[in-house]
């Protein structure tokens, strides 16, 4: 079962011809996210093949534009397409209003219901309870109220040991009782403890989302140890006067955030448009943490199974 993100964009404010705005498609078990839309994103859908049908979530972190300025495009294009399955946006408080009139003066009648759900992005909070997987927010600190987004997989069902099913000739039923870390009693009379029957399965993954923000540690508790981590690095550090003022962080920020959560990997992102040489953004951020990344548009990260 994947669990993978693809960075559709990975620029801050400015597009530029090889780098667009932030957006994101996570892969969670066949289940598919958008992380913010900057503007493009819908482009980048088609270039690299994303199936918009299998999407029916979206997360925007805040209300500044580069981050769902892409919103109205895409969703005209679900409505030409003929969509007719609800899709749901989360944000902070107030992109309903900046994302309907628009359609309404040009006359848009979409074929498939929105459903915005709104949280209080001062507030660590569950957002979306799926019997495989959990989405929360997390308080960021920016110019105006940002959330990040933390996916959490549930933990998984024991895995059976197919010899001892032979062995002991179970029926589907116990089978099922074992998987979900019971005992199991057979007709002789017999317990059998689940340890002899079942090993554990593979331990959940997670993925944490923080753009935009100011280097904030308090976020550590929350996102500490998940296997991957995507930190906005606006700036290198030689320009944190520029990051300070602007509430953004820089690369070996972002680092000082990875170590101290003991998170997996760091994804680097949300780039100036000043600097052409992302490779810099990489170089220092391993200098704090090794398993850093500054990616380009369309790679995809895997978190794999341990």
């Amino acid at each position: 079962m994947r669990f993978q993100v693809q960075l559709l964009g990975t620029n801050a404010a400015l597009p530029t011809a090889r780098r667009f705005c932030t957006s994101q498609i996570l892969n969670i078990q066949e289940h598919l996210f958008m992380i913010d839309c900057g503007e493009g994103t819908q482009i980048r859908m088609e270039q690299f093949k994303v199936k918009r049908a299998k999407l029916n979530h979206i997360f925007i972190s805040h209300l500044h534009g580069d981050h769902f300025f892409g919103l109205w495009g895409y969703l005209t294009s679900l409505n030409l397409n003929g969509r007719k399955k609800k899709l749901s946006i989360y944000s902070p408080p107030g992109l309903k209003e900046l994302i309907l009139p628009p359609l309404t003066i040009e006359g848009t009648q979409l074929s498939y219901p929105i459903e915005f759900i709104e949280h209080d992005p001062s507030q660590h909070q569950l957002l979306l309870d799926h019997p495989k997987f959990q989405v929360y927010s997390i308080p960021l600190q920016h110019r105006i109220p940002a959330s990040g987004y933390l996916f959490k997989e549930k933990k998984r069902e024991r895995n059976i040991i197919g010899e001892q099913i032979t062995w002991y000739q179970l029926e589907v039923d116990q089978i099922i009782k074992a998987k979900a870390g019971e005992d199991i009693l057979l007709e002789d009379g017999r317990l059998i403890p689940n340890e002899e029957l079942t090993i554990p399965g593979p331990p959940p993954r997670s993925y944490a989302f923080c753009s935009d923000t100011r280097y904030h540690p308090a976020i550590c508790s929350i996102i500490k140890g998940v296997d991957l981590l995507y930190h906005e690095s606006t700036f290198l550090h030689e320009d944190i006067a520029k990051a300070e003022k602007t509430m953004h962080s820089t690369a070996q920020e972002a680092a000082q955030i990875a170590h101290q959560a003991a998170v997996g990997k760091l994804l680097l992102g949300h780039f100036s448009a000043r600097y052409e040489d992302i490779s810099l953004f990489e170089k220092e951020a391993r200098l704090s943490f090794p398993s850093s990344y500054a990616p380009a548009d369309g790679d995809i990260f895997e978190i794999p199974y341990n």
